[in-house]
């Protein structure tokens, strides 16, 4: 079925939903949230209005379930979203109609081209006032359809439960994705008869066919100067083991897009780098030159190539493309073997056919891995150099590395978009992740400030580990209401602001490519976000001296244990990374 054609209705009273119990009359409110208890949903993030009360009575009765609730709809996809990345499991949002739908716009499709699994609950008005001009009344179904997987209105009463089930497997199955349920007033308190519910959790997956994945290990086996691209599919899947795994049987160096951070710790001797904003000397040299070329769960987007060239593998290069989903494949790059299937089952499979390490083989003996470890060490003397800057403004790289070593290696860290927070700290190996989902990124859909709203749900998912997020100044600016939410649900994290008054990526264009002529990237006023942050609860400081960088983050930390959201705001140079000016040179 193509990606947004129009799925049929199901059917209802539907024999799988049901065991032999009796059947009970609730509201649909109750059992919309009966299937979310089912299906093992914690957290509800959304606002009320007058559509969808009935499932806010049905949530009051459910104290299993916990509702978050935002001050802008737009934060409660980007915590949805942000949870699914971290847990890779659906997160919900909660919302009324009209403009309670719309504002889920930007993050619902964040989330769309991110791959993070979402349901949705719109309320909508009642069916009988439908296309009468009602109050509120626009067409989500169409508005959501291009964002979503699937977009349905239910219509009637009994269809709620069999919609949400196949809302909960499509969200799930596949390349993972948002989906919209939207629910007319008069349906939502409606009463329906429904029997138990059985849930249906995650998805098997697909393995990949033997003759392509035979191929792919004969290729790798014999290939001389091997590379393995990374992406969120990878993490997707689940398959950090897998890929270290290979990587070390065969000596394979690691690259990653920004969605597969964390798939190999970025302190084993086989990690790499990343891709075009986050490129420097070691991955310019390794992609293009390499022979063959295993990509798993990435895409090669413009934020990783630029659509460049010298961006991509080589042209003489054997590309081995794994993915799950099937539109994916050649969809950038056309491999020479494209594999349909989840990504650790086929390195699984890889891995046997390609057969145990040879007694005594050590990779670390090999001589790129050998010539590997040489260059990593020069880029972090590069690097340490940049981190040991006295200068003020304070230069970005000491500020990212600072913060680095104050948070622990399970920290959970979100990296906005931005020539700062993303060019810089969104890079190997000025801020290094040790482990996969860990990390809160943007999409190539890049939305400022998806990220540092999302940031909160760091403490739902990974209630033990302390959590940071790196934002410039103009992303921040857009979701400052974030704060007292993060403050009344007790969501103690700390985000750093890289403040340099400026649209720094816009900026920099403007600069390359037009001469230096500026006009609306740069902010003639900042507020004050360090007392914008006490006002709302949180810790605030502004950080304006090297010397002040270490204690500020320690008492950020402080504030942290104690219960209390920090912000801190960093007045930061236009230093700029060689990467972020070839990327976007014009």
């Amino acid at each position: 079925m193509p990606p947004h054609s129009p799925r049929p209705m199901p059917q209802a009273s539907s024999p799988s939903l049901t065991r032999e119990h009796p059947m009970r009359t609730i509201s649909v409110g109750q059992a919309i949230v009966d299937v979310f208890k089912a299906e093992g949903v914690k957290f509800i993030f959304g606002m009320p209005g007058g559509h969808t009360i009935g499932v806010y009575d049905a949530l009051y009765h459910t104290p299993e379930i916990q509702h978050i609730l935002v001050r802008h709809e737009q934060h409660a996809a980007s915590m949805a979203a942000g949870y699914a990345q971290l847990t890779g499991e659906p997160g919900i949002c909660c919302v009324t109609a009209g403009p309670g739908a719309t504002n889920l716009v930007t993050g619902i499709a964040e989330a769309y081209v991110g791959a993070l699994p979402i349901v949705i609950i719109a309320g909508r008005g009642p069916t009988r006032n439908a296309h009468r001009g009602a109050s509120q009344e626009i067409d989500q179904v169409q508005i959501f359809r291009p964002l979503t997987k699937w977009a349905v209105r239910v219509d009637r009463p009994d269809l709620i439960v069999e919609v949400l089930r196949q809302a909960f497997t499509i969200a799930r199955s596949g390349k993972p994705g948002p989906v919209l349920i939207d629910v007319p007033i008069d349906i939502g308190a409606s009463q329906v008869e429904v029997g138990d519910y059985l849930p249906v959790g995650r998805p098997p997956k697909s393995r990949g066919d033997t003759e392509l994945i035979n191929r792919a290990a004969e290729a790798l086996a014999r290939a001389q100067r091997p590379l393995i691209v990374a992406g969120g599919g990878a993490i997707a899947a689940g398959a950090a083991d897998e890929v270290r795994a290979l990587a070390e049987r065969l000596a394979i160096p690691v690259i990653t897009t920004l969605s597969g951070r964390g798939i190999l710790s970025d302190d084993h001797p086989l990690a790499a780098g990343g891709l075009g904003h986050h490129r420097q000397a070691i991955t310019k040299a390794l992609l293009p030159a390499a022979d063959v070329v295993l990509g798993l769960g990435c895409r090669f987007e413009q934020q990783e190539t630029n659509w460049k060239p010298d961006y991509l593998p080589g042209t003489g290069a054997t590309y081995i493309q794994v993915d799950s989903d099937p539109v994916e494949l050649g969809r950038s790059v056309v491999p020479s073997i494209g594999i349909l299937g989840d990504a650790r089952l086929v390195l699984m499979d890889l891995l046997r056919a390609i057969g145990p390490q040879q007694a005594g083989n050590r990779f670390t003996d090999h001589p790129r891995v050998r010539r590997l470890a040489e260059d990593q060490a020069a880029l972090e003397a590069q690097v340490e150099e940049m981190a040991a800057s006295t200068q003020r403004p304070l230069h970005p790289i000491r500020v990212i590395r600072a913060i680095r070593a104050a948070f622990p290696r399970e920290a959970t860290v979100s990296i906005d978009v931005g020539v700062l927070a993303q060019g810089m700290g969104g890079a190997y190996p000025y801020f290094k992740i040790f482990a996969p989902r860990t990390t809160i990124v943007p999409s190539s859909f890049y939305g400022m400030g998806f990220t540092a709203a999302a940031l909160p749900v760091a403490k739902l998912a990974r209630p033990d580990q302390p959590a940071v997020g790196l934002v410039g100044d103009g992303s921040f600016g857009l979701i400052m209401n974030v704060l007292p939410t993060a403050v009344e649900f007790k969501m103690p994290v700390t985000w750093c602001i890289l403040n340099d008054s400026a649209l720094g990526s816009i900026w920099d264009i403007q600069r390359q490519a037009y001469n230096g002529r500026y006009l609306g990237t740069e902010f003639g006023f900042q507020p004050d976000f360090a007392t914008i942050a006490r006002a709302c609860g949180c810790y605030g400081e502004k950080v304006e001296a090297p010397e002040e960088i270490d204690a500020a983050l320690q008492r950020a930390q402080q504030a942290n244990r104690q219960g209390q959201p920090a912000v801190l705001d960093f007045i930061v140079a236009k230093e700029r990374l060689e990467a972020s000016a070839e990327f976007f040179k014009r």
